[in-house]
């Protein structure tokens, strides 16, 4: 594991990189890693605004993790902080495909935000479910609610993406992230006191 300041990168975030370049998605990667730090960037830019502390950005085989002490935002607006790589990466890719005509590059940022607004609980999308409900009812019950509908919608990924392998010998790496979105789920959570964006 490298360290570096608040960056940390895992050896698994490397050996996926290896991995990467052995199957042919050279040609890709650059896409993929700048539509990725463009996310993680979002993250960082509204976490700052919020004036919550960043302790650490985690890079890992399964994406990036941001740990950040968020306890003093409010709901709507730990909320904005969970949904702001997304909404970059949305906004990108529209800007790419409308004014550049950089469709691999709009493709690329597209198919990121939209993955990570699946309502499963070690996305953006799940994590961000689990703080409305919470918002609404109470973590308790966004807990409950969530661990199912994250881990029904890990298992429909994974089996799609192992579909997609097996029948038209493409959609490798979306297998890699659905098993990674599945082993989430089957993973116990984090530190308690820090609420965590992905």
């Amino acid at each position: 594991m490298l360290r570096w300041n608040k960056l940390e990168a895992g050896w698994s975030f490397f050996a996926l990189l290896a991995l990467a370049l052995l199957a042919g998605a050279g040609a890709v990667l650059p896409l993929a890693l700048a539509s990725a730090l463009c996310h993680e960037l979002g993250h960082l830019a509204a976490l700052w605004l919020a004036g919550a502390k960043v302790d650490l950005l985690r890079l890992t085989a399964f994406g990036a993790e941001i740990r950040a002490d968020t306890r003093r935002l409010s709901y709507p607006r730990e909320i904005a902080c969970t949904l702001a790589g997304p909404a970059v990466n949305l906004l990108l890719a529209l800007a790419l495909a409308r004014l550049g005509g950089h469709y691999v590059a709009s493709g690329a940022n597209l198919l990121l935000g939209c993955f990570n607004l699946l309502p499963i609980p070690s996305l953006d999308g799940g994590r961000a479910l689990h703080l409305l409900i919470s918002w609404l009812a109470d973590p308790i019950a966004a807990d409950k609610a969530c661990r199912r509908v994250g881990l029904g919608c890990a298992l429909l990924l994974t089996a799609a993406a192992l579909l997609l392998t097996v029948r038209y010998h493409a959609g490798l790496f979306l297998l890699l992230g659905a098993a990674g979105t599945l082993m989430s789920q089957l993973a116990p959570s984090g530190r308690k006191h820090l609420r965590h964006l992905h």
